[in-house]
């Protein structure tokens, strides 16, 4: 087995026991990598990390972070270098690190409005395809999240609020439900004189500018642990530092306003879906109206700890759990009494809340720090609330859309008066659709609440408009608004229920939401953000005192199946009156015999009620891959007769179907074993409900292969074995099945990679095609000869404590 830089003998099993260490992902790194550095997360057996750090310091390397509550370190090495430190008997396994990204929205439709034809032709319908959409498949290191549209402020005048201001400004913002404190009640809080003084929320994100007017006085300081840290942008409150952390910021503890006049085109769609902003003479500024911008605590005080680069890319699952360490070390060790984390990020994991990261978030919830965590935004389809937020203990959020915003956003943006009306209809909050749902991949609720995450008006910075604002959306800003709620039942309870915990926080978050009628549990947790009503649970808790329980030993993968086909079979129906917004979800069992889904809609009938024409289905085909982005399916518009087809590696789709977006990687693979998931939403800009007829249909198609092997496989343990094509075979597909796939829980890693003989050279060629998170594996060689080939499987995470069983399937052609 030869990598770049390292000679390995494939034929000598015990000379490969040195790589056992290794993470699969991070080995498919060392041969391109040479002698240049990899970021590393290090596990030991204790925390004696002194032999481990001077090791990988003399190896030309360095370390970043010293874990406290687990036990591991992260660094850079050159990459040429890793087998060397793998063969220290202090190290027990090298990862990797992985990245986690802020939870911005992760697509963007805007529907187009400039042709009130739409849909009188199927060419105009098609310009749907030409909408701007961002997802979670390209939330790679180059990914930085964007905000939905940058408020000009030319025409406005910018504050900060007193103390005495904010009371005032009490008084006069009800019942106008454009402000986050309102429609989610916190200003009753307020009125009891709880405004969030004396808690302290430390946000991890990309920083916090505190000379924002919207901050200032409130960030009493913070750290840098970013990628930034030894270069030219190293520092948590710079101009320069990406707006996400700074907007989080707004909606926890947010206290300015901007002063505009009457004639302002967002007083003016203020004013026309609620109550006008009021006038601003008693608070010093005659001759103004005043808007508002009030976080849910803006007396809470905030710790930023900058973990995202100032481009707001993502950065490694280690940086993550080191942010978590520090803000538990502010409270246990350096005398700040930390109250709240929250994080408005997220990112995959097969071991949804037993993780590291996960355990990591258990301990600060121990030692008594609320943590609030995004479900992510990798919606509508189940079991795809993402980590930190599947932790049992932290409180995990939903977004939502509320009517007034959507409606003044809507006005504001297309610059025509009204549109709001026909653009969002309903009167109450709706979920929105790409907002992660549960359950956890062991049948735990999760979200826990939902809070408003759409077009959210905050804080925003630049280098040239550091005094900015602007509208944004995803569960990074709804999380802020219910950290902010859990600030003022902090406050209260210091004061009179000292003995209050997070658990006790989050039964009274739960208990005071608000039910949004037309969603379930694992779409919006237990309803809507009311922080009043929440205190009041809080002080009617007769258990006050409660903490989490461990997590069960014993669990399995929950069955969420919905409809009856397992494996094959046929289910039609039909859904009748579906209102805008919401959805109806098939799921069903697929195996490793599954071979094709089809889903054919038929007889829809849209009913446009407005003169924009835009109600139409949208459709998500979700494979059975959890916690993460995996849509053979998304986003597609339907507007009459269509009908999707999914095989092995191969999408298709025809009929009165637009906007389609497909992920290649996702394209790329086979239906793989576990519960599939088919969500037919009413898109939320339709004017009205509509209805349609719906057939899927799942065939079953064993194949046969031309060889079969199969075994045990321990986690880090690496298996090599040959394989001898027949004679003339130019193509070879090698199939890497196992027990513990995505139709289980735990799901098992397992990962291939190949070295074959191409009549000149040995290569390793795919390098990395067998080792994604797919389930099966496969590689397939195609070469004018192809030699012997050296089959080598790796049991990358293997969670149930038991060898991993496996098959490999080969076909030749």
């Amino acid at each position: 087995l030869t990598l770049t830089n390292i000679a390995v003998t494939t034929r000598d099993y015990h000379s490969i026991a040195a790589i056992q260490k290794i993470s699969a992902s991070l080995l498919e790194k060392i041969g391109s990598y040479g002698a240049n550095e990899l970021g590393i997360i290090v596990e030991t057996f204790d925390r004696n990390y002194q032999p481990v750090k001077s090791l990988i310091e003399s190896l030309g390397g360095s370390v970043g972070f010293e874990y406290k509550y687990v036990s591991g370190l992260a660094a850079k090495i050159p990459a040429n270098k890793i087998f060397t430190l793998a063969a220290d008997s202090n190290v027990k396994k090298i990862y990797f690190d992985e990245m986690r990204f802020p939870l911005e929205m992760s697509y963007s439709t805007e529907p187009f409005l400039d042709w009130i034809t739409l849909p009188a032709s199927f060419a105009e319908i098609n310009k749907f395809d030409d909408r701007p959409k961002l997802n979670g498949v390209s939330q790679d290191k180059e990914y930085t999240p964007q905000s939905d549209l940058i408020f000009s402020l030319e025409e406005a005048t910018t504050v900060t609020l007193t103390e005495d201001q904010i009371q005032i400004l009490m008084e006069l913002i009800e019942p106008n439900t454009y402000w986050n404190p309102v429609a989610m009640d916190a200003v009753h809080a307020w009125a009891l004189g709880d405004y969030g003084q004396g808690s302290l929320v430390v946000v991890i994100d990309t920083g916090i500018y505190a000379e924002h007017f919207m901050l200032e006085g409130s960030v009493i300081g913070g750290i840098d642990l970013s990628p930034d840290v030894g270069t030219e942008y190293e520092g948590w409150s710079r101009p320069d530092n990406h707006w996400h952390g700074t907007h989080v910021a707004g909606i926890i503890a947010g206290h300015g306003a901007i002063l505009v006049h009457s004639s302002d085109p967002l007083y003016r769609a203020i004013a026309r879906y609620a109550a006008p902003p009021p006038e601003a003479s008693s608070l010093g500024y005659p001759g103004y109206h005043i808007i508002p911008l009030l976080g849910m605590a803006p007396y809470a005080q905030l710790y930023a700890v900058k973990v995202f680069p100032h481009t707001g890319a993502g950065v490694s699952t280690s940086m993550i759990i080191n942010a978590i360490e520090y803000a538990i070390s502010l409270k246990l060790e350096q005398g700040y009494d930390v109250d709240v984390i929250s994080m408005s990020l997220g990112g995959p994991t097969t071991f949804d809340g037993r993780d590291l990261e996960a355990q990591v978030v258990d301990y600060a919830t121990s030692v008594g720090i609320t943590v609030v965590a995004a479900a992510g935004n990798e919606g509508p389809a189940s079991m795809t609330v993402q980590s930190p937020g599947c932790t049992q203990s932290a409180i995990t959020v939903a977004a939502a859309a509320h009517p007034v915003n959507t409606r003044v956003y809507w006005d504001y943006y297309y610059g025509k008066p009204g549109i709001g009306w026909q653009l969002f209809v309903s009167d109450i909050p709706q979920i929105y659709a790409f907002s992660s749902r549960g359950p956890t991949s062991d049948g735990r609720d999760k979200p826990d609440v939902a809070a408003t995450g759409i077009f959210v008006l905050s804080a925003y910075i630049e280098p040239e408009q550091p005094q900015g604002l602007a509208w944004a959306s995803g569960t990074s800003m709804a999380t802020p608004a219910v950290s902010g709620a859990v600030a003022l039942l902090n406050t209260y309870a210091e004061a009179f229920i000292p003995d209050a915990t997070p658990l006790d926080y989050k039964q009274a978050i739960k208990n005071g939401a608000v039910w949004l009628e037309g969603y379930d549990e694992y779409d919006q947790g237990a309803g809507y953000l009311n922080a009043y009503n929440a205190l009041v649970a809080l002080t009617q808790d007769t258990s006050i005192g409660d903490t989490y329980q461990p997590l069960p030993e014993e669990y399995e993968l929950a069955d969420i199946s919905n409809i009856p086909i397992v494996e094959s079979g046929v289910y039609e129906g039909s859904i009748i009156d579906l209102k805008p917004g919401l959805n109806q979800e098939f799921i069903f069992k697929v195996t490793e015999a599954t071979a094709s889904i089809t889903l054919e809609i038929t007889n829809v009938d849209i009913r446009v009620r407005n003169p924009y024409k835009l109600n139409s289905f949208e459709i998500y085909i979700q494979s059975a891959k959890r916690t993460m982005y995996a849509y053979w399916i998304e986003t597609a518009n339907v507007w009459g007769d269509a009908e999707f087809v999914i095989t092995d590696y191969g999408t298709t789709w025809a009929g009165w179907v637009t906007g389609v977006y497909s992920d290649l990687s996702t394209l790329q693979t086979a239906i793989e074993p576990g519960y599939v998931k088919i969500v037919i939403e009413n898109d939320w800009t339709s004017s009205g409900p509509i209805s349609c007829d719906f057939r899927i249909e799942v065939t079953a198609e064993p194949t046969t292969p031309d060889d079969i092997y199969s075994g045990t496989v321990e986690e880090d343990e690496w298996i090599v074995f040959p394989i001898t094509p027949p004679a003339g075979a130019e193509k070879v597909i090698l199939e890497l099945w196992w027990e513990n796939d995505w139709s289980a829980y735990p799901t098992s890693d397992l990962d291939m990679y190949v070295q074959w003989f191409n009549g000149t050279d040995w290569v390793m060629e795919p390098l990395i095609e067998g080792a994604t998170l797919n389930s099966p594996e496969r590689v397939v060689i195609e070469a004018p000869t192809i030699g012997g080939i050296y089959v080598i499987i790796n049991g990358y995470a293997i969670w149930t404590g038991q060898p991993e069983n496996w098959t490999l399937k080969v076909y030749y052609g």
